[in-house]
């Protein structure tokens, strides 16, 4: 599968995190990214505090890095200093490992009971036959003495007809009021993937 031609719509509430290379300006692009999310907020009639913003870009940008996916995404809502959903888009290849790759294969090996049953959807996408995956995982602590978060995800793995493999997206938040909006928004996201 040609993983270099994968391509995604989404809405300019995200900003498209980069990819991380020895020679690339992490906080010049930080600094330019969030003057530009608090020029959106600005023609919306909300304050932004740019240097709030460019932090929380380098963090993400930074933790996106060690997953290395093809593509990751960070939601701004409007008056928000931080980001309020991260999404990643990726693949997985079969390999020594997985001799098969499927959405049955991502349902037995990357779902999670921490928080009850996941909901598990087996969907057709315009890219191929995929699973949709709605549950609530635990976080990594912040504190050495705090609770551990609840981390709400919702993931696709679709498997292009003719391919061998997956494509997954998926995006992951904490606000609890975000649940109905940003399905929707994956949704629609997960409907304009192609190959």
């Amino acid at each position: 599968m040609d993983v270099s031609r994968i391509n995604l719509m989404h809405t300019d509430g995200w900003a498209v995190l980069p990819h991380l290379a020895a020679a690339f300006d992490l906080d010049s692009w930080a600094d330019q990214e969030a003057r530009l999310i608090a020029e959106r907020y600005a023609a919306e009639g909300e304050r932004a505090d740019v240097r709030k913003i460019s932090r929380d870009l380098r963090v993400l940008a930074k933790d996106s890095a060690t997953r290395e996916p093809l593509g990751a995404f960070a939601l701004y809502l409007s008056g928000l200093d931080t980001s309020v959903a991260v999404a990643e888009v990726d693949a997985i290849l079969p390999d020594e490992t997985a001799a098969e790759v499927t959405p049955q294969w991502m349902v037995d090996h990357l779902v999670s009971h921490d928080f009850g049953p996941p909901q598990i959807d087996r969907i057709t996408l315009p890219l191929g036959p995929a699973v949709r995956v709605r549950q609530n995982i635990t976080g990594e602590k912040k504190r050495l003495f705090g609770s551990r978060p609840v981390i709400r995800t919702l993931s696709f793995g679709v498997q292009p007809e003719g391919e061998k493999g997956l494509i997954t997206l998926i995006c992951s938040w904490t606000d609890p009021v975000l649940d109905e909006p940003l399905g929707g928004i994956m949704d629609t996201m997960a409907q304009s993937l192609t190959l």
